[in-house]
């Protein structure tokens, strides 16, 4: 009787936490395409764009982030599907998490294009912490690219070992 009663928690639990994940994978790309809404409504209402190449070039980088971002968040939820299926290591996860890297890649060099955006506002501004801050927000996607590689290589080193067991037993 407790056993069964421990499972059924059990149970709620785990599909409590799954809710939660896909909300806050819900909630995140949102966000994200909330972002590119104000991004594209301000660019269209401004009348006169006094950069307009530093604006092209950020607008590059905001659609980049907005397209690959909501791909990752997609690509998350299948994660989290195949987890919640038990099958967290298997082929389909590693491809998954690849695509989940590459998309992290896409974004990194996207962000590259939002340099000269810094660099206009430190001049107009007359503030060179502007330029400090700018290349920390670009390499901020690179360092989680780097951690993606990580965590790629994770899942393969756990997939070989699942495997290896698996012919072990």
């Amino acid at each position: 009787m407790l056993k069964s009663i421990y499972s059924i928690t059990e149970v709620s639990r785990l599909k409590f936490r799954r809710m939660i994940l896909n909300l806050a994978l819900l909630f995140i790309t949102g966000f994200l395409w909330l972002i590119g809404f104000f991004y594209i409504l301000q660019v269209t209402t401004s009348e006169h764009l006094e950069y307009p190449l530093v604006v092209g070039l950020l607008s590059i980088t905001v659609g980049g982030t907005v397209i690959c971002g909501t791909q990752i968040m997609y690509f998350l939820h299948k994660i989290l599907q195949l987890i919640i299926n038990h099958h967290a290591f298997s082929q389909g996860a590693i491809t998954l998490v690849k695509r989940v890297r590459r998309n992290i890649g896409i974004i990194s060099l996207c962000f590259i294009f939002a340099l000269p955006f810094f660099f206009t506002a430190a001049q107009a501004d007359d503030a060179p912490g502007v330029v400090l801050l700018g290349f920390a927000v670009v390499c901020t996607p690179f360092a989680i690219y780097i951690l993606s590689q990580i965590i790629e290589d994770l899942f393969i080193s756990a997939f070989n070992l699942q495997k290896d067991h698996d012919l072990t037993v």
